[in-house]
């Protein structure tokens, strides 16, 4: 796996486990607010190696709050 040992592949395994209908704003906002900077630009740059609704939700953890 491409992303193994990378926060980008804990977060990809996390979402596989909770699957898509678990997913919902309030975990990706908790997500989002444990992440360093450096982890949600990794996610963006990771973002090829997921599949398409894991893809949809890394790059929403990765959007700045402030934007």
């Amino acid at each position: 796996m491409a992303t193994a040992g990378t926060a980008s592949g804990l977060v990809i395994q996390a979402l596989r486990w909770m699957g898509q209908r678990h997913t919902d704003e309030k975990r990706i906002v908790d997500m989002r607010r444990r992440l360093s900077r450096a982890d949600k630009e990794q996610l963006l740059r990771d973002v090829r190696y997921a599949p398409g609704w894991i893809a949809e939700i890394m790059r929403k953890v990765a959007q700045s709050a402030d934007k």
